[in-house]
């Protein structure tokens, strides 16, 4: 037997998820990694990122002058002992929508918490 579905609470929710993932500067998995990561740690390095995302090189420079230009985050140069790096760090229209967004799945019911029937 197939539920009914999702009631109005958790349909209000995914329709959220959906309106925030169809945004341009979020319609790529490696774009929201990279918002997540910042939002969670505030200022990550470009080589951190390039771990966390499994990005190339010219690939995430690609996605972070995407989400710069969105007003996501900034990035820049910092000079270290071991040379210059570059960090990126969340903005505070980058933090909003993260709050956003992590407010919108803490809305969602866990696994089970759901009464719709799935067919399996």
């Amino acid at each position: 037997m197939i539920g009914h579905g999702p009631g109005p609470e958790v349909r209000e929710s995914l329709a959220g998820l959906g309106e925030q993932f169809a945004q341009e500067e979020l319609r790529s998995s490696a774009r929201i990694l990279i918002m997540l990561s910042l939002g969670v740690n505030q200022r990550l390095s470009f080589s951190t990122l390039l771990e966390l995302t499994h990005c190339a090189k010219g690939s995430l420079s690609y996605h972070l002058k995407q989400l710069e230009g969105a007003g996501l985050l900034q990035t820049s140069m910092v000079f270290t002992f071991g040379g210059p790096r570059v960090v990126a760090d969340i903005t505070e229209k980058g933090r909003t929508q993260y709050r956003g967004l992590i407010d919108e799945l803490r809305r969602l019911p866990g696994p089970g918490e759901h009464s719709a029937a799935v067919p399996s």
